[in-house]
């Protein structure tokens, strides 16, 4: 009889993939262009119609210009924040790096979300409870829309590693996907609200945002075992034991470890014996007490 195997020691991020696999924030210029062409357009037109309409047209135009012109150097300016925070970013490629990023970082002062958020990020792995805090200190209201929810979502799934999801639904409550056009990060936003809901009582509407986010799309990478989470919790809640036992396999088939968290100190036992069922299936070695550190 062959022996079972044992448990991986627990995954660990590689910083330098993930700054390979992030995406340079970059100004669009063809569609500055576009919306320069257009302005010229109106212009013409309302130059054109001042014997008919005087200069109101010109003055409604210029008006409309102005506010163009602000919120492009609006805009101008928070890309080139962005874009600065990632050549921080690109530095973490080990251990020394990851220091030398954090440093930088925490200069520029709390106030600025993004450089926050990118330093929370980054102390995830040794010091979750100082992201926590991190995030927590981000006063969200002063923040664009897209910042608001990425901070969010952040600190909403650090509440759920902690086994508090109560304190994630007033988070995820505030969280858009419609602002999102990123499709991993729009998938991993569903997957954070979908597992708060199941384990706050929204168990039907949780399964219900789950069906438009399918784990087995490669388009969303590593965020698919956190879409397998929600489907566990909310499958529990529903009581859809086969559907439960079935994300259980697919984790178990990506990293085993990620069945940890179940095994956790206020974890339901059915849920505790779901895993240990599964890990046994898949041929994996089981104490009563599974320690698994989250990626």
């Amino acid at each position: 009889m062959a022996k079972p195997k044992k448990l991986p020691p627990p995954s660990v991020p590689d910083a330098s993939q993930a700054v390979a696999q992030a995406e340079t924030p970059r100004i669009k210029w063809n569609v500055i262009a576009q919306i320069a062409l257009a302005v010229v357009v109106v212009w013409a037109l309302a130059i054109g119609a001042i014997p008919y309409v005087g200069y109101w047209g010109v003055g409604i135009v210029g008006v409309l210009t102005a506010v163009l012109i602000g919120f492009g150097i609006w805009i101008w300016r928070f890309t080139r924040r962005q874009q600065r925070i990632m050549d921080v970013l690109k530095q973490a490629t080990d251990d020394e790096g990851r220091r030398a990023a954090i440093a930088q970082l925490e200069a520029q002062g709390s106030k600025d979300a993004m450089a926050a958020l990118a330093r929370a990020q980054l102390m995830l792995r040794d010091d979750p409870k100082a992201a926590m805090g991190i995030l927590e200190s981000i006063d969200v209201s002063k923040e664009p829309g897209p910042v608001q929810d990425e901070v969010r979502s952040n600190l909403a799934f650090l509440y759920l590693a902690q086994g508090r999801p109560k304190d994630a639904r007033p988070v995820v409550d505030e969280l858009r996907l419609d602002r999102q056009t990123n499709p991993k990060a729009k998938a991993m936003y569903a997957a954070v609200m979908a597992e708060t809901f199941a384990r706050t009582g929204k168990a039907d509407e949780a399964k219900k945002l789950l069906e438009t986010y399918s784990p087995d799309d490669p388009e969303y990478g590593e965020v698919s075992i956190v879409l397998l989470r929600a489907q566990v919790y909310t499958y529990l809640a529903t009581k859809n034991r086969g559907l439960m036992r079935k994300a259980m396999l697919k984790i178990a088939e990506r990293d085993p470890n990620q069945l940890g968290p179940f095994m956790q100190k206020g974890s339901s036992p059915e849920l505790q014996a779901a895993v240990r069922e599964v890990l046994t299936q898949a041929g994996f070695a089981t104490r009563a007490k599974t320690k698994v550190q989250r990626q």
